[in-house]
């Protein structure tokens, strides 16, 4: 059976030959990753009322604003759905303390190290944006962001941060996943110790699961669980929780019910197909909700205080419908059309994450350094995206794909070679 079928992938039992990649699932989590990075590129440039970035451009477009709502809809849902998928394929392959070990290593390990390696760079792109991107206060930003390394490096020695807060900054979600994996592993033990390795209740949830995919009205039944959710967000829309080491519920809540979603696919793998032909109907209902959305979310700050409590009820559920339409889209598309090998996707896949961990503080130190000069939102947005990824994907290659680091992300080395995408050899 080759890879064109969705169950083409399925893992065996520990011990036995490795499964075929899931070349489309691989591709759809590095794009989820890498729209990250476009949409911190955009947040410089949403016009309104501040949303707390480093600086807001002087030229501003609402073609950002749109972006932004609809790609922080669905972007981490989308990786999350891919996370359960792929914890699955890993437990089952690997065993219950090969998962735990490979996750430490895979995921703990670079949200520590990144942490570490990108705050000093955001220290100072946040301080120097606070000044307007003045090009002879660099050097001053440059000396108080120090001096933010070294305050946080005493709130972390004295453990203060538990009291203060942490600025976990864009790496919070390795934190969140970290957290989901934690809780979903102690329930399935609870939940195996409790009722036992019955093939019946097994049975049950994937008849249940199975019944929400076939039936032709998954969008709105996820929407209305999501929606309920989305009502404990302080937020329209779903929170960023980067602030501090206490989970924020209804954040950790939402994303681990999409966790088991795509745990729950990897035991159905048929399931798939079904997503993956409904892929056109799911675009066009992704695409016709966010006219709605955005004109919604615009009484978030500026609608008048009557009914603004049934206004927000309306808007987070269209807003969870343009979700799950644009997750459920783009899993199907990726399906459809990208479920062959190729080079190019499968480096791209590689080199997603560390492009997420390195990429923000230079998008913010660019975003700053272009604020004063008298050109458009657009131009400016594209020599950040282009010159950001550019710096992110070079460091990966020269530094990175070919060292002990590249193992520790991607885990295998890659031989040095030019060409990025030149058929791989195992080291």
């Amino acid at each position: 059976m080759n890879q064109s079928t969705p169950e083409a992938a399925c893992p065996p039992p520990p011990g036995a030959p490795a499964p075929t990649r899931y070349h489309s699932l691989d591709a759809l989590r590095a794009v989820a990753l890498l729209l990250g990075i476009l949409l911190h590129g955009a947040l410089a440039y949403i016009p309104g009322p501040g949303i707390g970035w480093a600086i807001q451009d002087r030229s501003t477009h609402w073609v950002f604003r749109a972006s932004v709502l609809v790609v922080h809809s669905f972007r981490l849902a989308v990786f999350f759905l891919m996370a359960g998928f792929f914890a699955r394929l890993m437990l089952v392959r690997l065993g219950l303390k090969g998962f735990i070990l490979n996750r430490l290593t895979r995921v703990l390990a670079p949200f520590a190290a990144g942490w570490l390696l990108v705050y000093p760079g955001l220290a100072f792109a946040w301080v120097w944006g606070a000044m307007k991107g003045e090009p002879s206060l660099a050097h001053v930003a440059l000396t108080q962001a120090l001096l933010a390394v070294r305050l946080q490096g005493l709130n972390i020695a004295h453990l203060t941060f538990l009291r203060w807060g942490f600025p976990l900054t864009h790496l919070w979600f390795l934190y969140y996943l970290l957290l989901v994996y934690l809780l979903f592993l102690v329930g399935r033990a609870v939940f195996l110790g409790v009722l036992g390795r019955k093939a019946a209740w097994s049975r049950r949830l994937d008849r249940i699961v199975g019944s929400l995919i076939e039936t032709r009205w998954t969008v709105v039944i996820l929407a209305a669980g999501t929606a309920a959710i989305l009502r404990g967000m302080w937020t329209w829309g779903i929170d960023t929780p980067d602030k501090r080491f206490q989970p924020q519920g209804s954040v950790l809540l939402i994303y681990g019910l999409v966790f088991c979603l795509g745990w729950m696919l990897h035991r159905q793998t048929g399931l798939l197909e079904i997503i993956r032909r409904r892929w056109p109907v799911n675009l066009v209902g992704g695409v016709v909700l966010i006219l709605p959305a955005l004109l919604l979310s615009g009484y978030e700050e500026s609608g008048p205080r009557l009914h603004l409590r049934e206004i927000r009820l309306v808007y987070l559920f269209v807003y969870a419908l343009m979700m799950w339409s644009w997750v459920l889209a783009l899993l199907g598309i990726f399906l459809r059309f990208l479920s062959q090998e190729s080079r190019f996707w499968r480096y791209l896949s590689d080199s997603s994450y560390w492009l997420y961990i390195v990429h923000l503080p230079v998008v913010v130190t660019l975003q700053v350094a272009l604020a004063r000069l008298p050109i458009s939102c657009g131009v400016k947005f594209g020599l950040v995206s282009v010159l950001a990824i550019a710096f992110s994907l070079g460091t990966y290659h020269c530094l990175v794909r070919s060292t002990p680091v590249g193992a520790l992300l991607n885990g295998r080395r890659y031989p040095f070679c030019w060409v990025p995408w030149a058929k791989p050899s195992k080291r």
